[in-house]
């Protein structure tokens, strides 16, 4: 197995145009390392403690004999389960919007091919 001459870096994406000379784009942060992806999982976290605090203390209050607290803790519970989609529906909704550049022609290109 022979190895390159020249190591490649994986933080850029090369591309070799028709007239034969490489061009390479620096690499953008990753999707899971962005801030609207820690905005995501931070809403969905914080929804998710919430609905488990609240099915803790519904069962806390069934086992201890107190059936109303029981039955409020789980309405509660019920009422803030729509919150754990509030970060997957935000990712969305950004992601939708379309922030993208579109171009006449690829930014790097100089017109000759």
């Amino acid at each position: 197995m022979e190895r390159a001459p020249f190591g490649l870096d994986q933080a850029r994406q090369y591309e070799v145009g028709r007239d034969g000379r490489p061009a390479f784009d620096e690499g953008v942060v990753a999707r899971h390392g962005s801030a609207r992806h820690g905005l995501s999982v931070a809403l969905f976290g914080l929804g998710l403690l919430l609905v488990g605090a609240l099915a803790g203390l519904s069962l806390a209050a069934l086992v201890s004999g107190a059936r109303g607290w029981a039955a409020l803790f789980a309405l509660g519970m019920l009422l803030a389960s729509p919150l754990l989609l509030l970060g997957p529906v935000q990712d969305w909704w950004r992601h939708r919007r379309g922030r993208r550049q579109v171009h006449a022609q690829r930014p790097w290109s100089d017109g000759y091919g």
